[in-house]
């Protein structure tokens, strides 16, 4: 499981564009199962070397430390009996208030993040709200829905969840060809790529699915899927977009599914035109 990142798309991001966000909720199926991906992943943001030219760093003494549970860069919270209190929360705080001694990024991992109490995360959310400079967190939970709203809308949502959801052959055309007209027609035809998008896909839970599939989509050009049904509906032309400008739409693709699943009263007209925009500025 521990090389399983190089093929997810969030990984993709951190090691290509070296780009990181101040903080991010895993939701994963088993919290246990996963530390090692969550712990490769905060490898990446601290070590300098770690998966330069996408390998691993093989003799590096801040890993190894990561790995033994050494390094004072990276702080792991996790519930005793009662669940996670303000008091281990602000002890994480202090301890992480001092620049690292080599300058390197700075990692807190809350594991069962959902098990903080109210004060903890009251705590949480300050931190989060004012981040410092080269610090960056990351919740841990097994439903993202037991954690605040405040605090979800801060963060960056990763899903790790094996369920997948089996989308229709038409609903894929349907976003192959609003991905293509974008990459066709840049900006130049905001208020038609719009209509043509919205024509199908007008609720907010809608879109969400469209931008799963556009997920989907643009995941499987990147990493060549085999996928035989996807291959008969995926436009040529999307496939010779270079796999830079791809990770950078798939990027700003998960960026605004992140504000539709944390702003219920969002006006869609609006975050439309701005998402079309932004995909636009990014292939041009």
């Amino acid at each position: 499981m521990l090389d399983d990142f190089k093929e997810n798309k969030f990984y993709n991001y951190a090691i290509n564009l070296k780009k990181y966000y101040h903080a991010y909720i895993f939701e994963v199926d088993n919290i246990e199962k996963s530390m090692p991906l969550i712990l490769a992943f905060a490898k990446v943001i601290v070590c300098k070397m770690h998966f330069t030219n996408r390998e691993k760093c093989l003799d590096c003494n801040i890993c190894h430390l990561i790995d033994q549970g050494n390094y004072s860069g990276l702080i792991i919270i996790e519930p005793d009996n009662i669940g996670i209190k303000k008091e281990q929360v602000l002890d994480m705080q202090k301890k992480l208030s001092y620049k690292s001694v080599d300058n390197n990024n700075q990692v807190y991992i809350i594991k069962y993040a959902e098990k903080m109490n109210q004060s903890a995360a009251n705590s949480l959310l300050k931190f989060i709200e004012e981040p410092l400079d080269n610090l960056y967190c990351i919740l841990v939970t097994t439903d993202k829905r037991d954690l605040l709203e405040t605090i979800i809308s801060r963060c960056i949502l990763i899903s790790l969840k094996q369920e997948k959801e089996i989308y229709d052959k038409e609903d894929i055309k349907k976003n192959n060809d609003f991905l293509l007209k974008i990459y066709q027609e840049k900006e130049n035809s905001l208020p038609y790529i719009k209509s043509m998008f919205l024509n199908y896909y007008s609720k907010r839970e809608d879109i969400i699915k469209a931008f799963n599939i556009i997920e989907m989509i643009i995941d499987n050009i990147i990493n060549n899927s085999k996928n035989k049904d996807l291959c008969d509906i995926i436009s040529n032309e999307l496939s010779n977009i270079s796999k830079l400008y791809l990770i950078n739409i798939l990027e700003i693709v998960v960026l605004y599914k992140n504000k539709l699943l944390t702003n219920p009263n969002i006006n869609i007209n609006l975050f439309m035109d701005r998402f079309i925009i932004d995909i636009s500025e990014v292939i041009k």
